[in-house]
């Protein structure tokens, strides 16, 4: 990193326009549906940092670099944190909700792929899950959804009331509380794969 502070704003306006592209990228990003949540995560850290440098108004960390060293190194540092995100980039994103599916998978015998992962964070029953269970357990509660898949489809349109076989007598509860009182989500969830 270069001392000189005329030195530093060059390699600050370097890094600026790489990370405003990213976030460009970001947030046409979010208009896929695998993708919807792209502004979360790195994104959304950018952001709160953007607006500690500059104010609620600004979007870019492209803006007038700040008067002091110090206050300088700190940006470029908010910068490269951003940068150096896994979840700045598409294939970022791809690879830590393919980690999070290969767990999920290894720890609940699911074949759950990266994709069933972002449309089930990004529909509404990951929202009613979270908040009514959280989130360890609406994982669960996806997983045993997922692996029952056909049976659960069936039932639901059915219309029976609906008993999953799972290893936990608590989850279990759980899922066939969550399946009886939500049968749409449980649908979304199902027929989005």
């Amino acid at each position: 990193m270069p001392d000189d502070y005329d030195e530093l704003v060059k390699v600050y306006r370097t890094l600026a326009k790489s990370a405003d592209q990213r976030l460009v990228r970001l947030e046409s990003y979010q208009h896929d549906k695998n993708f919807a949540p792209a502004t979360k995560w790195a994104y959304a850290r950018a952001m709160h940092d953007i607006e500690s440098w500059s104010g609620s108004e600004a979007t870019r960390f492209n803006t007038a670099p700040p008067a002091s060293k110090v206050d300088l190194l700190s940006k470029i540092q908010d910068i490269k944190h951003f940068i150096e995100s896994p979840t700045s980039t598409k294939k970022g994103i791809i690879d830590v909700y393919q980690r999070r599916a290969n767990t999920i998978n290894k720890k609940y015998g699911t074949k759950l792929t990266w994709k069933d992962l972002a449309q089930y964070f990004d529909s509404a029953a990951n929202d009613k899950l979270d908040k009514q269970f959280g989130s360890k357990t609406a994982i669960k509660v996806y997983s045993a959804l997922k692996k029952n898949q056909s049976e659960i489809l069936k039932d639901i349109e059915d219309k029976k009331d609906l008993h999953i076989k799972v290893s936990d007598e608590v989850l279990q509860d759980t899922i066939n509380d969550y399946i009886n009182k939500h049968p749409k989500e449980v649908q979304q969830i199902l027929k989005s794969s």
